[in-house]
C-alpha cells in the first residue's frame, strides 16, 4: 500500500532540492537569450530542461528507483510537477530581468535646453551660430563701473560657437572667452533660445595697486618737475630737509600706469637700479603732478607737503653712449658716411648699408664698400667730414 503523505513529501522535497539548481541555469539561459537574440525564451524550454535534470539526478542518486515499480510513481510525479513549476518561474523571471536591464547606455544622457528654431535658421555653413549681447552690460555690486571703452566693446561684440551645443555649454564657453579676451575677474552670461546673451561683468583688476608690494605705497605729489622725467625714473624728493627715494609711476596728466616689476621696484627704492626698462618722450618740464612709489613710512610725509622738490637720480651708465663719448674724445667720432669709397680704412668701418639693409662687424672687408649706400665709421674728423 502506498503511503501517500510520505511519497508526496519525498517528491516535493527532492523536486525543490534538485530543481533549484536546474531552475537557476534556465533563468541565466533566458537572460542570455533575451540579451543576445533580442527575443524571450519560451516557457516550455524551462520545463523540458528542469524536469529531465531533476529525474535524472534522482535516479543517479537512488532517490527514484524504476525497478521498484508503481510504488514510487507518486514520488516521481510530485517531483516532476515541482520541477516544472520551477522551470516555468525561472524562465519567466529570466525574461523579465533581461528586459529591465539597461542596454546601450554606457553613460547617462543629460538633456538640456538648446537654441530655438529661429536661432538655428541663422546658422552659417560651418554650423556656427553668432551670439550677440542684448541690452546694457550689467555690473556686479561691490565692483567699480566698467570703463566706457570696455562697455562699448562688450555691447558691440559678437562671438561664434557650434550651434548644436546646449545653452548651458554656450554660456560656459562665452564666459571663458570673455575672461581670456578682456581679463575680467568676474563675468556672468545668460543666453536665451534666440541666441541673445545677457552679460554682467566686473572691470579688470588693473591699475597702480596691482604693481605694488605690501610695503610700498603710491603717492601723488606736486612740484617743479625736470624736463624728460618719465615712468620708471628714480627720483629724490626733498621733504623737511631730508630726501625720500622713489620710483616714478606716472607724470603730468597720465592716467595709465605702467607695470613695474616688484624686484626692479625694490632695487629702485634701494638705489641699486642699473638699467632703464622703459623709454618714452617724457614730461616737458615745469609744474605738474608726479605719482611715485615710496615706502610706507615715507608716504605720510609726502602727503603733508603741498609742493615738493624733485630731482632725478642717475640710473646707471649707457654703454653705447659711453663708447661713443670715448671715441669722440679720441678724435675718432662715430659718423655716417654716404657713398663710402676705398679711401676709408677698413679698420674704421663699424657697419655698412646695402639695399636698405645694414650689416655690422664687417671685419675689414674693403671690397664691400664699392656698392654700399652708407657706412658707419669711427675715423678721424677729416674722414668723417667728407
Amino acid at each position: 500500500m502506498i503511503d501517500l503523505p510520505y511519497e508526496s513529501l519525498i517528491g516535493v522535497s527532492y523536486g525543490l532540492a534538485y530543481g533549484f539548481v536546474g531552475a537557476t541555469l534556465v533563468g541565466l539561459l533566458a537572460v542570455g537569450v533575451r540579451l543576445w537574440r533580442a527575443r524571450p525564451l519560451p516557457l516550455g524550454v524551462g520545463v523540458v530542461i528542469v524536469v529531465p535534470l531533476v529525474i535524472g539526478t534522482g535516479v543517479s542518486t537512488g532517490i527514484f528507483d524504476p525497478s521498484v515499480g508503481p510504488s514510487q510513481t507518486l514520488r516521481l510525479v510530485t517531483a516532476a510537477v515541482v520541477a516544472s513549476v520551477l522551470g516555468v518561474l525561472a524562465t519567466s523571471y529570466g525574461n523579465r530581468v533581461a528586459t529591465e536591464l539597461p542596454r546601450d547606455r554606457a553613460l547617462p544622457i543629460v538633456r538640456g535646453n538648446c537654441l530655438s528654431a529661429d536661432a538655428i535658421d541663422a546658422v552659417d555653413a560651418a554650423g556656427q551660430v553668432t551670439i550677440r549681447p542684448t541690452g546694457a552690460i550689467r555690473e556686479f555690486e561691490g565692483y567699480p563701473p566698467l570703463a566706457p571703452t570696455l562697455r562699448t566693446a562688450l555691447e558691440d561684440g559678437a562671438w561664434r560657437f557650434p550651434a548644436d551645443l546646449q545653452l548651458s555649454e554656450l554660456e560656459r564657453r562665452l564666459e571663458r572667452r570673455l575672461r581670456s579676451e578682456y581679463a575680467l575677474p568676474r563675468v556672468d552670461v545668460s543666453i536665451d533660445g534666440r541666441g541673445q546673451a545677457t552679460i554682467a561683468a566686473a572691470p579688470p583688476d588693473e591699475g597702480v595697486a596691482t604693481t605694488l608690494s605690501d610695503d610700498v605705497r603710491a603717492v601723488t605729489i606736486s612740484g617743479l618737475l625736470p624736463i624728460g622725467i618719465e615712468p620708471d625714473d628714480e627720483v629724490a624728493i626733498g621733504v623737511d630737509g631730508e630726501t625720500v627715494r622713489g620710483t616714478v609711476l606716472a607724470t603730468g596728466g597720465e592716467t595709465e600706469f605702467r607695470d613695474v616689476d616688484e624686484d626692479d621696484l625694490a632695487e629702485a627704492l634701494n638705489g641699486r637700479s642699473d638699467d632703464r626698462r622703459f623709454a618714452g618722450v617724457g614730461f616737458d618740464g615745469g609744474r605738474g603732478r608726479l605719482t611715485v612709489a615710496v615706502r610706507t613710512v615715507d608716504a605720510r610725509r609726502l602727503l603733508e607737503e603741498e609742493a615738493c622738490r624733485v630731482a632725478v637720480v642717475p640710473s646707471g651708465d649707457n654703454p653705447a653712449l659711453e663708447a661713443a663719448t670715448l671715441l669722440s674724445s679720441a678724435e675718432r667720432p662715430v659718423t655716417a658716411v654716404e657713398s663710402p669709397d676705398e679711401s676709408i680704412d677698413p679698420a674704421d668701418i663699424l657697419g655698412v648699408r646695402r639695399d636698405e639693409r645694414w650689416r655690422f662687424a664687417v671685419d675689414g672687408e674693403r671690397d664691400r664698400l664699392a656698392d654700399a649706400d652708407m657706412a658707419f665709421v669711427a675715423a678721424p674728423r677729416e674722414v668723417s667730414a667728407r
